[in-house]
């Protein structure tokens, strides 16, 4: 009975007992569940867009390899151990190695001295100066301890036409200050002003003034009074003036206009007339103000003004061209404003030395208060004192200069530096680079300087390098100094490419995605072959190396792990000398452990040795 007991509790334990083959079980069934890919994947614009890479490239490498993984987890989201994917991106590597020391140079801006040692009194070069007979020397003696190859960018003006200077000043001012007595104009003034023409004492002086915020002449004294049935004429005189541009400016009033005829004008010593304001009925009610230049008729604007509102009129005449204009103003402006409401073109070189207001038949009834000449805009907005100004076309350029030999140089050999007429070759029109001489965002370099060097350089040959240096304009950054390096490339200059296509390889560890720089190797007979020779003499692998011989694979019951590990690592050592720490290889050998077949087993380089990984 007892055995008959011992024998039933055998049995229990024999089915109750854990199965020491349950874990390898579990581990076959975790490998066989496990889905291993292998595949190659290039990113789309999508794809920076998502990865909020909004150049549409990685950075650096290191960008790539922190963005990457957590990317992949989504789009292979099964892929688990083992599995490999080879990443297509586009990599910023940085401009072409050179171009920073001519975008990065720095600039030396001429001053008045410098100017001064091609004898001009001005801050610019003359037309008839060529800025490179003096631009070395100018750097020479400005400044101290330069570097072999320094590169300064220098900035200069010249002139196109011959500069004129003109002192900022104050001709003339009337606030019609005279008094709380209102009578005719020459007799108040005590001879301030005089007639000229018509019957005198008929143009008035009246009491009250005329007014406008920011203008110096303004709700001072009292004013003059016209009328368009007066006949009087008078002026007051001033400085002759006989150079530069003259601008005279009034506070006006109109309570009634005709049919036109000017009442306001610049005088010279005698009768003549220039600059000749006038105004007339648009037709329904309302004011145009015109403007005369050698001859009494005058040229209208186009814009209607009312009666009984006081307005600024500024006027102009260049006496080197002749040219008069006219500005309409509800405001002061402290700058002139770029478009005239008229302007006319009579006889330069006249010599403006009196203002006169007149009075006519077609003329206005009006007020006339805060009466100013002056030679620029400045002067006649304000009261302050001005520096002179210099008047005359000029353009700014630009050059590299390079320090070698212990001499400045301008820098040539090997740099073009685009100017203002290599931008207007390319086209002036909207979007195109002579538009605004630069490029930029939407007016790309590439697509312009292949086509613009080909021209420069009909002759160039294969290989011959530029680095092109350019305006460009950034939205976000402003204006700034650009270039690359330009190659000849099978007949056509060719940018260097700052934004590479490259790969990367990852691998699945288990767990997540990692950078991974194995090489994967399939085995061929050559490594076979190396296999045989390399061992043939070690007797630990000659039942091994026969069975190779015979069979021509790795029999899993012929050949042990650490004798496979050993041939492996010899034919990678054989195949690829020189890899560094760490390297990994995926080496696919055919075996036979019951089939024939190819299995892949993985292996680091550590210590100088190939280890399993």
């Amino acid at each position: 009975m007892k055995k008959l007991i011992y024998l039933i509790m055998g049995l229990g334990l024999l089915f109750s007992a854990c199965n020491p083959m349950d874990d390898i079980y579990a581990d076959i069934d975790a490998q066989e569940n496990q889905i291993v890919g292998d595949a190659s994947y290039t990113l789309t614009d999508e794809d920076y867009s998502d990865l909020e890479l909004t150049y549409g490239s990685f950075s650096n490498l290191d960008d790539a390899k922190s963005k990457l993984p957590d990317f992949f987890a989504d789009k292979y989201p099964v892929w688990g151990k083992g599995s490999s994917i080879t990443a297509g991106f586009k990599l910023y590597v940085g401009n072409a190695p050179g171009v920073s020391n001519y975008t990065g140079a720095a600039v030396y801006n001429l001053n008045l001295a410098d100017y001064a040692l091609s004898g001009s009194d001005v801050l610019g070069f003359y037309p008839d100066v060529t800025p490179s007979d003096y631009l070395g020397d100018i750097l020479t003696a400005s400044i101290t301890a330069p570097e072999e190859g320094q590169i300064k960018l220098v900035k200069y003006t010249q002139y196109t036409e011959v500069p004129v200077v003109v002192s900022s000043k104050i001709y003339f001012e009337e606030n019609f200050d005279y008094g709380t007595t209102a009578g005719d104009l020459t007799t108040i003034s005590s001879g301030n002003w005089s007639n000229h023409s018509g019957t005198v004492n008929q143009l008035l002086y009246d009491t009250s003034s005329l007014s406008m915020t920011n203008y110096p002449s303004s709700n001072v004294g009292g004013s003059s009074k016209i009328s368009s049935a007066g006949s009087e004429d008078v002026n007051s005189a001033f400085s002759p003036i006989t150079s530069g541009k003259v601008y005279t400016s009034a506070l006006v009033n109109l309570s009634t206009v005709g049919s036109g005829a000017y009442f306001f004008h610049f005088m010279d010593a005698a009768f003549g007339y220039t600059a000749r304001v006038g105004a007339k009925d648009d037709g329904s009610g309302k004011i145009l103000f015109g403007i005369g230049a050698s001859s009494s008729t005058l040229a209208y604007g186009t814009t209607p003004f009312d009666l009984n509102t006081t307005y600024l009129l500024v006027a102009s005449y260049d006496i080197a061209s002749g040219v008069s204009n006219l500005y309409v103003l509800t405001t002061a402006a402290a700058t002139e404003p770029g478009t005239p409401e008229v302007t006319n073109t009579g006889n330069p070189g006249f010599t403006v030395q009196k203002i006169g207001i007149r009075q006519a038949g077609g003329g206005p009834t009006a007020t006339i208060d805060g009466v100013r000449v002056a030679s620029s805009w400045t002067s006649i907005m304000s009261n302050d004192v001005f520096e002179d100004i210099v008047t005359g076309k000029k353009i700014s350029d630009k050059k590299f200069y390079n320090y070698k030999g212990g001499v400045w140089k301008e820098a040539t050999d090997g740099v073009y530096l685009l100017v203002g007429t290599d931008y207007d070759s390319m086209g002036t029109a909207s979007g195109q680079p002579g538009q605004y001489n630069n490029f930029s965002s939407s007016i790309a370099p590439d697509d312009y300087l292949p086509t613009f060097l080909n021209l420069k350089y009909p002759y160039a040959l294969e290989g011959d390098e530029l680095f092109v240096i350019y305006d460009y304009y950034s939205s976000s950054t402003g204006a700034q100094l650009r270039g690359n390096l330009y190659t000849v490339k099978n007949g056509v200059w060719t940018a260097y490419q700052s934004t590479i296509d490259t790969t990367l390889q990852f691998g699945h560890d288990g767990t997540t995605w990692v950078p991974d720089n194995t090489i994967k190797y399939e085995f061929v007979k050559a490594d076979y072959d190396y296999i045989i020779a390399t061992f043939a003499g070690d007797a630990t692998f000659a039942g091994a190396v026969a069975n190779l011989s015979s069979y021509g694979n790795i029999s899993t019951f012929n050949w042990t792990p650490a004798q496979i590990d050993a041939a492996i690592g010899a034919v990678l050592m054989h195949n690829f000398p020189g890899m560094t720490e760490g390297q990994k290889f995926a080496a696919t050998i055919y075996v036979y452990d019951g089939s024939s077949h190819n299995s892949t087993i993985n292996y680091i380089l550590q210590g100088g040795s190939y280890v399993r990984n």
